[in-house]
């Protein structure tokens, strides 16, 4: 059977509408509760047959490519776990900020494990895919489905769920990455963790479902947004210009540094685009976005 020689894969972004931590694990991590859902905005992935090593390389020299890249440390165990001995080369076209709370590097760890599966044309089933991101990282889980989903656990444990949010959502980095672990760390050493108490997650996942804007927008949680703005005041001050040019709701997503404003339509996002341009100057990164229901698309083929 011929195989292909070159695929070319979307690694979307995605944005947490909900997160509560729920407690810290003996191993170390932390148990969640978190809504997520990907984007229609993210990176691209070029992978190409050789023939033995994996290599990877990344137009964003801030980017690590060596093993403590999400990325390789993927292909890698991929070829480990299903006892084949091909290469390929990765090419990561990065477009989504680094440390930004949009699953950047998960989702291009798990870009690559859906995409090496068919360019080597492999029978792994996707149990065996499951077990090797749930292995990686929190996120990485996620992205190996398609649509959103409400994440349990360490967020490995996924549960598709119905959305049909048509908002637009624009994305605004202030410049800088925040590391998850300082924003966990920091949530644990608050001296009230939960601040406020969180609507249920319940909530939420209704909306979704029916596209209700307002009750989305209510229902917005994040436990890690607390020591974030205490750190960083800038975040509250971008979420406030969100709202006050028309966004019905604002969140940090996910670790941060990315904070979001959902509008109803993309005009007001747009016109929102450019009055924070002009507030916060042009080191803010900002970016419209939509839901997209597919979190794997492949073009670029060549045999």
């Amino acid at each position: 059977m011929a195989t292909q020689a070159q695929l070319t894969v979307f690694s979307p972004a995605k944005i947490n509408l909900y997160l509560r931590i729920l407690g810290k694990r003996s191993d170390g991590y932390h148990n969640i509760e978190t809504v997520m859902v990907p984007l229609d905005f993210g990176d691209e992935i070029t992978l190409q047959r050789q023939p033995n090593d994996i290599t990877l390389e990344c137009n964003d020299p801030r980017l690590p490519t060596d093993d403590s890249n999400l990325a390789l440390r993927a292909a890698r165990l991929l070829a480990k776990h299903s006892g084949v001995e091909r290469g390929a080369k990765i090419s990561l076209r990065k477009r989504t900020p680094l440390a930004a709370g949009l699953g950047g590097g998960s989702s291009n760890a798990a870009s690559v494990l859906l995409g090496l599966k068919q360019l080597w044309a492999l029978d792994t089933p996707h149990s065996t895919l499951d077990e090797i991101a749930a292995s990686m990282g929190s996120d990485v889980s996620f992205f190996l489905h398609s649509g959103a989903a409400l994440c349990r656990d360490r967020g490995e444990r996924v549960q598709p769920i119905a959305c049909e949010l048509s908002a637009v959502i624009l994305l605004v980095n202030p410049g800088f990455g925040i590391s998850t672990k300082w924003a966990y760390e920091g949530w644990a050493s608050a001296a009230a963790p939960l601040t406020a108490k969180p609507p249920e997650v319940s909530l939420m996942v209704r909306a979704l479902a029916e596209d209700d804007l307002a009750d989305v927008s209510a229902a917005l949680f994040n436990s890690l947004e607390a020591p974030s703005v205490r750190k960083f005041p800038v975040l509250r001050l971008l979420q406030d210009a969100l709202r006050r040019s028309g966004a019905t709701g604002a969140l940090m997503s996910g670790s941060g540094a990315t904070v979001f404003g959902l509008f109803a339509d993309a005009q007001h996002a747009e016109r929102s685009a450019l009055r924070i341009r002009e507030q916060f100057g042009p080191s803010t990164w900002i970016q419209v976005a939509r839901f997209s229901q597919t979190c794997l698309r492949s073009s670029g083929i060549a045999r």
